[in-house]
């Protein structure tokens, strides 16, 4: 679309008008666009169409077809879904370490191997060790996580170390006791437990023992005035939040955690949160920022004036409503950054005049 608001492209073809957008909405803005900056659309499933009235209405039609043909879809695959968990079936997703996909109804068998070691897991935190430790006593024996195989790829994955963030995971999984995760729930599976209920009670009780402070973060959530802004600049996908808790200090971080497009996240992607937050208030607190402006001058101008009489923290706070992109630059250690000129006019436009009143 950038392209096309710069005249830089002659023709689009698609395989059908649905390969654009399956939203109507969306597909009158799109053809708007192309029809404004003389772009061809080709579909090659009805090349016949072209730029008449009619060929228009037909085209608007099609886009109404496609808008509820993926609204049906998406009905008929809810239907499935609680039909399927009326059953106490499971949907879908990586088996976890102790069972395996059955290859013909996708539902969870025990894997012997792996179940013993997952009870024997179990049992070393019910006795009283760490993640930590027990992370380094199943290494030591020769131990390694899930290992599966990507069907969109045939890759193999897992077989790694274990680490203590995946013993705490696998300790906190409701699966082992028979049940299965639904959304923020869990309802009864159809699957074979692995351990007692009695002995995952004593183990989340002593982890629990272990977080004094877990109640108190639960309540006050950490505010990411960057979520869904934030750019990886690796991959250009959204970054996530990440928090990590040590010794009751919580550390922030956006991490690349995406697997749009069917690529993995970027590795060692991940960048503090308050530095990040900090670089976008002193960039658009820098002066040089209203110069380079252009048209929009004033407008920065009266946004930075703004910021000048506002704490850190309200400063903070204005962030999501102004910033639309962020995106870090590592190789010039720098940052660029988009602003949403409609929110800025809308919260910092100039007041009216007001008329002076006449001499008495």
């Amino acid at each position: 679309m950038r392209l096309i608001e710069t005249d830089g492209v002659a023709k689009i073809i698609v395989y059908r008008l649905d390969r654009l957008t399956r939203s109507l909405r969306d597909s009158l803005d799109i053809l708007d666009a192309f029809r404004r900056h003389d772009v061809e659309l080709l579909i090659a499933t009805a090349p016949e169409l072209g730029s008449a009235a009619t060929d228009k209405f037909l085209l608007n039609m099609m886009a109404s077809f496609a808008e509820f043909e993926r609204d049906m879809i998406r009905s008929r695959l809810a239907d499935v879904r609680a039909a399927i968990r009326s059953r106490g079936r499971r949907l879908a997703g990586v088996a976890p370490f102790g069972y395996d996909a059955d290859p013909r109804t996708k539902q969870l068998v025990l894997n012997p191997e792996e179940a013993r070691r997952a009870e024997a897991i179990f049992q070393m935190a019910a006795d009283g060790m760490r993640p930590s430790a027990i992370a380094a006593s199943v290494n030591g024996l020769g131990w390694r996580t899930k290992t599966y195989v990507v069907l969109r790829t045939g890759r193999k994955r897992g077989g790694n170390l274990w680490t203590p963030r995946q013993i705490l995971d696998t300790l906190a999984n409701p699966v082992y006791i028979g049940l299965i995760r639904d959304g923020a729930k869990t309802r009864p599976g159809k699957h074979q437990p692995i351990i007692a209920r009695e002995t995952r009670e004593l183990v989340r009780e002593q982890i629990e023992d272990r977080r004094p402070a877990t109640k108190a973060r639960s309540r006050k959530q950490p505010f990411w005035p960057l979520r869904g802004r934030i750019l990886c600049p690796r991959c250009d996908r959204l970054m996530s939040p990440h928090l990590t808790i040590e010794s009751n200090i919580v550390y922030r971080h956006y991490r690349c955690r995406s697997h749009a497009g069917g690529r993995p996240p970027c590795k060692g992607s991940a960048f503090p949160a308050y530095e990040i937050e900090k670089g976008v208030a002193d960039t658009l607190a820098d002066p040089a920022l209203a110069a380079e402006a252009g048209e929009n001058r004033d407008l920065l101008l009266r946004f930075q004036i703004a910021c000048g009489v506002l704490d850190f923290t309200a400063r903070m706070r204005m962030l999501p409503e102004v910033v639309q992109r962020v995106v870090y630059r590592e190789e010039k250690s720098s940052l660029d950054v988009t602003l949403d000129t409609d929110a800025l006019k809308r919260l910092f436009r100039e007041p009216p005049q007001l008329a002076e009143k006449p001499a008495v």
